[in-house]
């Protein structure tokens, strides 16, 4: 009698296998709605034929990686020409609100996360008497097979497919049902594709000399001749996908990306010795601290026109942006807070440089970051008494900063602040 008191089923979901249609989650919390209700539906129809089960309720657990499967979904392709990149989350969000039992939980990255939760809740729930059905959405990871070998005799357990059953279900005899109107029927295979650069970057044009051009074979027409009628010189050919060992096969999970975008390619076979590249590095004291290198003086007439830049904009530049050229977040994400648009002048950039040294660097002096833009040390507190002497205030502050212990670099006021390298090159009169 007991058991029969609040009877319910359970289904527990490993969202980063069992992946919902694309089109509901480009739909957002409308999209979320929809797949809760047409879910439900379908269970309570499965609940009814296979557990003779009627209106019963029915708790829906989904849990997953957020972050990592809205990446695998827009570099995937399946979110094409979607730019709202929380449509995973709004989506999340419609599918609790629309069933009051129904919840979507983001467990982080690592591949045990979710893992580890489907398995304890399904083991939990198959011990609980007042629950009459476990459903599990997870037969696209042959781990689950494994686990569920010790309960291959229960009644309560059965299994929602979505992508095809990997090989260890077919030894296991529960009952099993799909919902593809709802979840995607294929693997999200993710492809290694060219995430285009923010507005305004100019990739760096390579230096040729002889080169070939990798794309799709085409049939060379032998009547076909060159402007002044010479004979047109051959172009080798071959097809990107050559590159890779034919026996190699693309993985079934959305976290194995591939390695080509079988997009053509310009190889430089030339024999002309690239031009060296400057090499990045970063000063340090006497005491191995990191010795932020000047910046010449800003010119006022650009620091006008950047002033009046970030008015119109309203908000900051990019800092990585605009002085190096790349924003690994936009690259990432797709999206960046700060303004990227037609990158600085040289002299704008100067500004925006000395700006960006008023914001201490989180790993101070010891910072090894030869492309840090944030600051390093006060920039007016002075270990020379000569200069000190010169900035008002220098008696009643020793060390020389007229912030005082307002500053945000207090912690170092007093440190060296010349190179190292350039004390050895005073020393030696060069």
């Amino acid at each position: 009698m007991s058991q029969e008191v609040n009877p319910f089923a359970y289904v527990i979901i490993d969202g980063d296998g069992a992946v919902f249609r694309e089109d509901l989650i480009a739909e957002g919390e409308d999209g979320g709605s929809q797949a809760a209700h047409e879910l439900h539906a379908s269970l309570q129809n499965f609940l009814q034929e296979a557990y003779n089960l009627p209106h019963i309720e029915i708790f829906v657990q989904v849990v997953l990686n957020l972050e990592g499967l809205t990446k695998a979904l827009f570099v995937s392709g399946a979110l094409k020409g979607v730019e709202d990149r929380a449509c995973l989350a709004k989506f999340g969000r419609g599918f609790a609100r629309a069933q009051p039992l129904f919840s979507f939980n983001d467990v982080g990255w690592g591949k045990e996360q979710a893992d580890h939760r489907v398995r304890k809740a399904l083991e939990m729930m198959e011990k609980n008497l007042h629950c009459r059905a476990v459903i599990l959405g997870g037969c696209h990871d042959n781990g689950y097979a494994t686990f569920l070998e010790p309960f291959r005799n229960s009644r309560k357990i059965s299994l929602l497919q979505t992508t095809p059953a990997a090989a260890g279900f077919s030894r296991l005899p529960f009952k099993t049902t799909s919902i593809p109107s709802v979840f995607r029927s294929e693997p999200l295979h993710v492809v290694a594709r060219q995430i285009p650069p923010p507005p305004g970057f100019r990739q760096p044009t390579p230096t040729l000399a002889k080169t070939y051009t990798v794309t799709s074979p085409i049939t060379a027409n032998p009547n076909s001749a060159s402007p002044k009628g010479k004979p047109s010189t051959p172009v080798a050919t071959t097809t990107a996908s050559r590159s890779t060992k034919e026996n190699e096969k693309p993985s079934g999970s959305w976290a194995s990306v591939g390695r080509l975008s079988g997009t053509p390619q310009i190889i430089d076979i030339s024999t002309r010795k690239p031009a060296a590249k400057e090499r990045a590095f970063y000063q340090l004291n006497k005491d191995n601290q990191r010795v932020d290198v000047p910046i010449p003086k800003v010119d006022p007439s650009a620091q006008e026109s950047f002033n009046e830049k970030m008015r119109k904009n309203g908000t900051n530049f990019c800092n990585r942006f605009h002085l190096l050229g790349s924003c690994k977040q936009f690259e990432v994400t797709g999206h960046c807070p700060y303004v990227h648009g037609d990158r600085l002048s040289a002299a704008e950039q100067a500004t925006l440089r000395t700006r960006a040294r008023g914001l201490p660097c989180n790993s101070g002096s010891k910072c090894t970051d030869p492309h840090c833009t944030s600051g390093h040390h006060c920039t007016v507190s002075k270990t020379c008494p000569n200069q000190a002497s010169l900035l008002i205030g220098y008696e009643q502050n020793p060390k020389s900063c007229w912030f005082d212990e307002g500053c945000r670099f207090a912690d170092v006021h007093g440190m060296d602040t010349v190179s190292a390298m350039a004390s050895e090159v005073r020393e030696f009169g060069y």
